[in-house]
Order: structure tokens, then sequence, then C-alpha cells
């Protein structure tokens, strides 16, 4: 029978010891892991569910009353909790994903619930602060990085940082500075986290909420090449962060917001348009050709 595995271990240098094994093992026939693909398929299975409850709330909200319909979305929430809690020592894969169906359903509900019955009238945005209470102590008590995420992300959407179209289409300034007061909360709640879970999920959303208050300040057309600069150097402090604590993430952080950044920079200092072009050619095969050394010295330190 046909056998690459002679070829693959000369290639194991290159692929990295984790990829390496793992393609001898297949070549093999031996067993392997699925998780990632498990991972995969339970995260889509959430989120189609909690899809098909929005779904139902729209197609029978006359039928049967959006008291009828808060109620059930909430049953079926605290089904998925209450299932995840009587099976918390042996917990498995799938059930951080009946748990994050479970925080979806509470989301949505609460949408709903505010859509309907407009309890917070034009200040309709501070049911994201209570879905941020929920969802961070749903975090804790199920020590659940995914809820964390949500808990964070509700704080986002309560500060008014509720999608990239608020740079692009009102005030670069505004939000800028609610992504910045975000990144900056969660640093300080990154500090006074007790769980070392925890630590990588409030990092990467500061990388992320301080990069995108960046490029924000670079929609503004007063000063941008200064705002560029300072977007470059968020994002050389974010690779820097990445080599630090050793993710690979954050230097893929960096370099897109970095990219993006000298690129806008490029076309603001050169008035001549056939130059800036050339000269954004030579700076993303640059940009790439550093990625490629950057990564390799970071496989360097992993080693």
């Amino acid at each position: 029978m046909l056998s690459i595995e002679r070829e693959l271990h000369t290639l194991h240098p290159h692929l990295g010891d984790r990829v390496a094994e793992v393609l001898i093992a297949r070549e093999r026939r031996e067993g392997f892991s699925v998780r990632p693909e498990v991972r995969l398929l339970a995260w889509a299975g959430a989120m189609m569910l909690a899809t098909a409850a929005g779904i139902v709330l729209k197609n029978n909200l006359d039928r049967i009353g959006p008291f009828a319909l808060a109620a059930m979305m909430g049953l079926a929430a605290a089904a998925c909790y209450a299932w995840v809690w009587w099976r918390r020592e042996r917990a498995g894969l799938i059930d951080e994903y009946i748990l994050l169906l479970g925080a979806l359903l509470v989301s949505a509900d609460a949408a709903f619930i505010e859509t309907q019955f407009r309890l917070f009238g034009t200040a309709w945005h501070r049911h994201f602060l209570i879905l941020a209470v929920v969802h961070g102590a749903g975090a804790y008590l199920y020590r659940s990085r995914t809820l964390l995420s949500l808990s964070i992300g509700a704080v986002a959407g309560w500060l008014g940082v509720r999608g990239f179209d608020g740079a692009l289409g009102r005030n670069g300034y505004d939000y800028a500075l609610r992504a910045s007061t975000v990144a900056a909360l969660v640093l300080v709640w990154r500090r006074l986290n007790r769980r070392e879970e925890f630590t990588p999920v409030f990092e990467h959303f500061a990388a992320l909420l301080l990069l995108a208050a960046g490029v924000a300040l670079m929609t503004e057309d007063a000063m941008r090449a200064l705002y560029c600069l300072v977007t470059i150097g968020i994002a050389a402090g974010v690779i820097w962060w990445g080599f630090h604590v050793r993710r690979l993430a954050f230097l893929l952080y960096g370099f897109v917001g970095g990219v993006i950044a000298g690129n806008v920079l490029m076309f603001e200092l050169i008035s001549e348009e056939a130059i800036a072009v050339l000269l954004l050619v030579l700076l993303n095969i640059g940009a790439i050709v550093a990625l490629i050394v950057t990564y390799a010295r970071f496989r360097e330190l992993r080693a």
C-alpha cells in the first residue's frame, strides 16, 4: 500500500510537531482527535437553534402573544442552564454549546421583551447592562469563557460599541472614545479577575477594542496621519504582547491593524495616485514577508 509516512517525517521541521504528528497518525490509520470539528459543529448547531427560535418568535407572535412567547423563551433558556448544571461534574464539549444556546436564548428574550414592551423607553440600550451582569455571573458560576465573551460584548453594546458602522457613519472620535473606555474596563476586570482561564479572553477583547479605536480615529479627516501613526503604535504593542504571552492571534491582530493603518497613511501622505498604489503594493508585500519572518521567530520562541 502506498505510504507517504517517510516524506512526512522529513517535513516535520517545517510543519511543526502538532501538525506533523496528526498527519503521520492519519497516514498510519491511527486514531486522531476530531475535537476542532466537533466544536465547529456544536457551535453551528447552537447558532442554528438560536436562529430557529427567533424565526418561531417572528412567525407566532400574533397567534401566541408576546407574554407566552417571552415565557417560552425563558423556560427554554432555563432548561439549557439546568441541564449543564446537572452535568457539571461530567460536562463534555457539547455541554458548553448547550450553555451557549441558553445564553443566546436569554439575549434574544431580553431583546424581544424590550422591543415589545419598551421597558426602558428611549434608553433601550440599558438592557445590554442587564445582559452583561447575567452573562458575567453565569461565566463565573459555570466557569465558561463563552459566557464571559458574551458579557464583555454586552458591556461594549451598553457603552455604544455595537458595530463598526458607528465609526464609518457617525463620529470617529466618539466611537474611539467608547471603544477605548470598554478596553480600559476590560483590562481593569482582567486585573481583578481570579480565574486564570479567563485571562486570555480579556486580553483578546482589549487588543481588538484598542485596534478598533485606532481605526475609528483614522476615519476623521483632521490629523489623520497622526492617528495612523497612533494605530501603528497600538498594533506594535499588540504584536509585542503576542510575543510576551506566546499567542499567535495577537500577532495576526497587530499585523492586520498595522497594515490597514500603513495603507491609509500612504494615501494620506502621497497625493500622486499612481505612486501611492505602487508603494502600497510594495508595503503589503513587505508586510507579508515581515509576517512570515515574525512567525518563524515566534515558533522558535515557542519551541
